[in-house]
C-alpha cells in the first residue's frame, strides 16, 4: 500500500483542525453556549493542558485559570456553602484544641462533640437572652439621636437664641443653616453607618441561628470538620509534599501566621466586647452592650480600633444626652483605655510574640492600602496578609545577600 505524502497528510490534519474548530465554534453559537464561563474555561484548559509539561508559563497560567475560575463558582453558590464555610471556619479556629485534648489521650470524637456542644449553648445563650436587648438598645440610640437633632433645630428656631446668636454678630439663619445642611447629616450618615454595620451583622447573624435548617447543618458539618481536620491536613500535606516541597513549607508558615493572628483576634474581640459591657453594666453607662460590642467589634484593627471606639462611644453619649454625661465620659475613655493596655501590652505579646511583628510604618501603609480596597474586611486581615506576604520578601533579601534589618 502506497504511504501517504507527509505534506499532504499534515495539510488534510491542519484542515481538518481548522473544519474542526469552526464547526464547534459555530455548534457554540448557534446553541447560545459561546459566551458560558464553564465552557471558556473548559476549552482554554483543553487546549493549554497537554502543553504544560513543555513550559513553566503555561504551568502557571493552568494555576491562574483554574484559581480563578474556582472563585467563579463561588460567586455563583456562595450562599448555598455558606454552612460549610462557616464550619470549615470553626473547625480552622478550634482544631489546635482538639488536638491537644487528643495528646491527653481524649478521643478526637468525642473532644469535637463536648466542644461543638459548649460553643452551641454559648452562642444559643448570647442570641436568646442578649440579642432582644442589644436591638432595643438599637432602636434607642436611633430615636434619641433624632430627638436631639430636632431639640437642636427648635433651640436655634428660639427668638432667645436669636437675640444671643445676633448679639456677638452671628446671623442665627446660617448657623441653622450650618447644622441642618452640614452637621447633622454628616453626623447622622456617620452613626448610620456605624449602627447598619453592627446592625447587619447581628441580623445577618441572628438569622441565620433563626434558621432551623442551617442551625442544625452547621454543627453538624463543623463536628465532622473538627473531627478529621488532621486528616484533611495530611491529605493535602502528601499530595504538596511529592508534588512541590516549597509550595508546602510556605503554606504552613503563612498557615502558622494566620491561624494565631487570626484566632486570637476572635478571642480578643469577646474578650473586649464583654469586659467593656460589664464595665459599661456596672457603672450603668447608656447603652453598655452596643457600646462594648463597637469596642469588640473594633478591637482587631491595630491603633485605628482603638482610638474610633473612644471618638464613636463618646460622641454616642454626648448626643444622646444623658444627665451625667461627663461621668459617663470619664467611664467610657477609662475602660477602653485599661482593657485595649492590658490586652495589647500583657496578653498579646506573650501570645502572638514577634511572629506577626511589623514596623508601625508598615502596619499603617497596610491598613491604608486593604482598607481602600476591601473596605472592612481588608482592615482586619491586612496585618496578616502584610506579615505573610513580607516572609517572602524576607526569603528574598536572604538569597539576595540584601540586608533587612
Amino acid at each position: 500500500m502506497k504511504e501517504i505524502d507527509p505534506k499532504i497528510k499534515t495539510i488534510s490534519i491542519n484542515s481538518a483542525i481548522v473544519v474542526g474548530v469552526l464547526s464547534f465554534v459555530a455548534f457554540l453559537y448557534y446553541t447560545q453556549q459561546l459566551t458560558s464561563p464553564l465552557i471558556i474555561f473548559i476549552i482554554g484548559l483543553l487546549i493549554i493542558s497537554p502543553f504544560r509539561k513543555d513550559s513553566y508559563f503555561i504551568r502557571r497560567l493552568i494555576m491562574l485559570f483554574v484559581a480563578f475560575f474556582v472563585l467563579w463558582i463561588f460567586s455563583i453558590i456562595g450562599s448555598s456553602i455558606t454552612p460549610f464555610i462557616i464550619s470549615f471556619v470553626i473547625a480552622y479556629l478550634l482544631s489546635p484544641i482538639v488536638s491537644l485534648l487528643e495528646k491527653r489521650k481524649v478521643p478526637r470524637w468525642l473532644s469535637s462533640l463536648f466542644i461543638i456542644l459548649i460553643l452551641i449553648g454559648s452562642v444559643t445563650f448570647v442570641f436568646v437572652l442578649l440579642s432582644p436587648q442589644i436591638l432595643n438598645q438599637f432602636d434607642e440610640i436611633s430615636r434619641k439621636i433624632t430627638t436631639v437633632v430636632t431639640a437642636v433645630t427648635s433651640y436655634f428656631e428660639n427668638q432667645k437664641a436669636s437675640k444671643i446668636l445676633d448679639s456677638i454678630g452671628i446671623k442665627n439663619e446660617y448657623i441653622k443653616s450650618l447644622v441642618e445642611q452640614e452637621l447633622f447629616p454628616e453626623l447622622k450618615y456617620l452613626f448610620s453607618r456605624i449602627i447598619a454595620s453592627l446592625g447587619n451583622l447581628l441580623t445577618g447573624i441572628s438569622t441565620l441561628a433563626r434558621q432551623a435548617i442551617n442551625a442544625i447543618l452547621i454543627p453538624i458539618f463543623s463536628f465532622y470538620f473538627l473531627k478529621d481536620f488532621e486528616k484533611f491536613k495530611q491529605f493535602i500535606r502528601s499530595i504538596l509534599e511529592r508534588k512541590n516541597q516549597k509550595l508546602l513549607d510556605d503554606l504552613m508558615r503563612i498557615n502558622q501566621i494566620f491561624h494565631i493572628y487570626v484566632s486570637w483576634q476572635v478571642i480578643a474581640a469577646i474578650m473586649v466586647a464583654t469586659l467593656c459591657s460589664i464595665s459599661f453594666a456596672i457603672f450603668k453607662i447608656e447603652f453598655s452592650y452596643i457600646l462594648g460590642i463597637l469596642c469588640g467589634f473594633l478591637n482587631p484593627i491595630p491603633y485605628l480600633g482603638l482610638i474610633s471606639s473612644m471618638i464613636i462611644s463618646t460622641l454616642i453619649v454626648v448626643l444622646v444626652g444623658p444627665e451625667n454625661v461627663w461621668f459617663q465620659i470619664i467611664i467610657i475613655l477609662a475602660t477602653i483605655s485599661i482593657v485595649h493596655f492590658i490586652n495589647a501590652y500583657f496578653i498579646e505579646p506573650n501570645i502572638l510574640g514577634k511572629r506577626v511583628g511589623l514596623h508601625p510604618l508598615l502596619l499603617f501603609l497596610s491598613l491604608y492600602i486593604f482598607g481602600g480596597l476591601f473596605g472592612l474586611i481588608g482592615l482586619l486581615f491586612a496585618v496578616p496578609t502584610t506579615a505573610a506576604l513580607m516572609l517572602f520578601l524576607n526569603d528574598w533579601a536572604e538569597k539576595s545577600g540584601v540586608s533587612m534589618q
